[in-house]
C-alpha cells in the first residue's frame, strides 16, 4: 500500500511539473475532450464499519456477480514533456450486476452456499487522474501506457446491494493509442478500499474500453 500510495504522488508531481515550452509541440498546452466507455466488471461486496477493503483475493464477498456497463464523461489533458502527460476525467458511470448471488459462509473455506440470484445497480460519480507515457509518439499518432488513479465519490448501489458508498481509491493501469482528435484505450481498474454508510461497501473491479474526442 506505501509503494501504491509513493507512485501516486510521484505521479502526481511529474504531471504538474513545469516543463520547457515549444510553440510547435503539445507540450504544456492544455486540451478538452469529451467521450464514452463500456466494459466488463466483477462485482462484490464487503462486510464494513465505515471502512472496507476489496475483498477480490480473499472468500470474505457477502454478494458476487458480473457487471456490465459504462460511463460518459469529460476533461482535459496536457503534455509536460515530448512523451509524458497527464490526463484528467470527471464521469458519471452505471453498471448493472444482472445476476448478483449471495455467498453465505458455512464456517470452511471452500464451502459457500449460494442462494436467489437478484439484479443490482451501481451509479456513481467519480474523477481520474491519469499519467500518459508515450512509446511511439509522431505528428498524428501516439501509443503508450497510463498508470493513475480514480476516486469514486457518492456511489449509489439499489437492488439486492443497497447503500450509498461515500469514498472509494481505485489504481488504473491502461494502454491507449492517439490518432489526431480521437483516443481509444482499455483500462484495468481496481478499487482497493472503500468508505460507506452503512454496514458493507461495494466494489467493482472492471475492464473497460473507451473512445474520447478533443474539442
Amino acid at each position: 500500500m506505501k509503494k501504491i500510495i509513493l507512485s501516486l504522488f510521484l505521479l502526481f508531481g511529474i504531471s504538474y511539473a513545469d516543463s520547457p515550452i515549444n510553440t510547435d509541440s503539445e507540450v504544456g498546452k492544455w486540451k478538452r475532450y469529451f467521450g464514452i466507455e463500456g466494459g466488463v466488471g466483477l462485482f462484490e461486496v464487503n462486510d464494513a464499519f465505515l471502512i472496507s477493503l476489496n475483498p477480490i483475493s480473499g472468500m470474505s464477498a457477502n454478494l458476487r456477480g458480473i457487471s456490465y456497463g459504462g460511463s460518459i464523461l469529460g476533461g482535459w489533458q496536457k503534455y509536460t514533456s515530448e512523451k509524458i502527460g497527464m490526463r484528467n476525467t470527471l464521469g458519471l458511470k452505471v453498471f448493472v450486476a444482472p445476476k448478483t448471488q449471495t455467498l453465505k459462509d458455512e464456517g470452511l473455506w471452500d464451502n459457500f452456499t449460494r442462494s436467489k440470484e437478484d439484479p443490482t445497480t451501481e451509479i456513481a460519480f467519480y474523477y481520474t487522474l491519469d499519467g500518459l507515457f508515450d512509446f511511439i509518439k509522431n505528428e498524428n499518432h501516439h501509443f503508450g501506457l497510463s498508470f493513475g488513479f480514480s476516486l469514486e465519490v457518492f456511489q449509489y448501489n439499489f437492488g439486492r446491494a443497497r447503500g450509498l458508498d461515500a469514498l472509494q481509491l481505485s489504481p488504473r493501469l491502461g494502454l491507449y493509442t492517439q490518432f489526431e482528435h480521437n483516443v481509444i484505450d482499455c483500462i484495468i481498474s481496481v478499487p482497493l478500499i472503500g468508505m460507506g454508510s452503512a454496514r458493507n461497501v461495494t466494489y467493482n473491479s472492471t475492464i473497460t474500453v473507451g473512445f474520447k474526442h478533443f474539442l
